[in-house]
């Protein structure tokens, strides 16, 4: 599945750049490879998946790199699949760039799965929302969330020759996420359910989000489809926490007093707010990138007048999200149900969260190391990533008496 998705975007790409006519027939690409197509499709079933009949994103990321895991104080808290052994990488050109920015996804992906497996026993109802291992998640998965900040910020941060090149961007990779069938769902960076379902879970669901996410489905897996019908079903973490604080209309209108005298009351609140406050600055970072890499580029251009030539378009993502869209996106997540909170010093927000002990003693900005870090397993051995920038590790001693993550 992994390889021949690799052929067949190629083969769509090159047919389609022939011309506008071959791009609004891209089925065509595949006439001189008789069954392809239908060769795919059963390859696909018997995958056993749900896999759609084209490459997606968990053929071409989540089951071609090696296996990750991202661990907490160095056990194993949560990890992604491999199909392959070797501990190798399948891109389109063999390019480095490609290479880190696939290393980026999973890895980004691999500390969402920490997360949400962190928040799901808050909102599945196997956690009092108000109680103390409700504290104790929130603020790991605050902590992890942080970690997967700064992956993706000092990947932001690479020179070119390091990292990304926008060029090879703009001009070759994205141009493999073409479709092969009219209609049909490209494989994405969107189409990672482990994003959505924590913008669930936190409730993040503004108006026009589930037919967002209803467009993506029919790219995902099975499982990946059923959990996020199951998330959307539920209650949200926010929801639960302020009903069970006696605050079910959330803490608009509150003055300061009353907020500090809810948080003295109801710890939970803090944490919660530190894990919605750490939500919101990952969106910050990935509207960064997007910007970098994507609108950015492709806006100098318009002004140049190079336009867009490309069989596929650089003005929006492939699922059709453009800048404007995930800038709302963006201040959605930020403007959170706990916003309020914000009137209260964020030092004492992190402290009654717990996240400061967490840290041994420091807030998230301010910690040089965190506890969690990602890294891929090969030939056995997990490897902690070395880029975007080395991470200094902490002294045993200070590994070993930090409060370890709730199991």
């Amino acid at each position: 599945m992994v390889l021949l998705g690799l052929v067949g975007a190629g083969l769509a790409r090159h047919h389609q750049e022939r011309g506008p006519a071959h791009k609004r027939a891209p089925e065509a690409a595949f006439a001189e490879l008789p069954g392809f197509l239908d060769g795919f499709a059963a390859l696909a079933g018997r995958t056993g998946t749900g896999h759609p009949p084209r490459d997606t994103y968990a053929s071409l990321t989540r089951w071609n790199l090696p296996p990750t895991e991202v661990r907490w104080h160095g056990a194993r808290l949560a990890g992604l699949p491999s199909a392959f052994e070797d501990g190798a990488l399948r891109t389109y050109t063999g390019a480095v760039d490609e290479t880190r920015f696939f290393e980026l996804i999973k890895l980004s992906e691999t500390y969402e799965r920490a997360v949400n497996e962190t928040l799901d026993p808050i909102a599945a109802g196997g956690v009092d929302p108000a109680g103390a291992e409700a504290v104790d998640r929130l603020a790991s998965a605050a902590v992890l969330l942080e970690g997967m900040r700064r992956l993706n910020a000092g990947f932001a941060a690479l020179p070119p020759a390091e990292g990304l090149g926008v060029g090879h961007f703009l001009d070759v990779f994205r141009q493999f996420a073409v479709h092969w069938r009219p209609g049909d769902v490209p494989p994405s960076g969107a189409l990672d359910a482990e994003a959505i379902e924590r913008d669930l879970r936190l409730g993040v669901d503004p108006p026009g989000y589930r037919e967002h996410i209803r467009r993506l489905l029919p790219g995902m897996l099975d499982d990946e489809r059923a959990r996020l019908a199951g998330v959307q079903g539920q209650p949200t973490v926010p929801d639960l926490v302020l009903a069970r604080c006696g605050r079910p209309a959330g803490l608009t209108g509150l003055t300061l007093p009353e907020l500090r005298g809810l948080v003295d009351d109801h710890p939970v609140l803090a944490a919660l707010f530190v894990a919605q406050q750490a939500h919101a600055r990952v969106a910050g970072v990935h509207l960064l990138l997007a910007r970098r890499f994507l609108f950015g580029p492709q806006a100098q251009r318009d002004r140049s007048g190079h336009g867009d030539p490309g069989v596929v378009s650089n003005r929006r993502g492939t699922t059709g999200m453009d800048e404007a869209a995930l800038r709302h996106l963006t201040r959605v997540r930020q403007q959170h149900r706990l916003s309020a909170l914000r009137a209260l010093p964020l030092p004492e927000m992190e402290t009654r969260a717990g996240v400061t002990a967490l840290l041994g003693g420091d807030g998230l900005s301010a910690a040089e190391t965190l506890p969690c870090t990602a890294g891929f397993v090969r030939a056995g051995r997990w490897h902690d990533t070395e880029w975007p920038v080395p991470r200094p590790r902490a002294t045993a001693e200070r590994a070993a008496s930090a409060p370890r993550m709730p199991t």
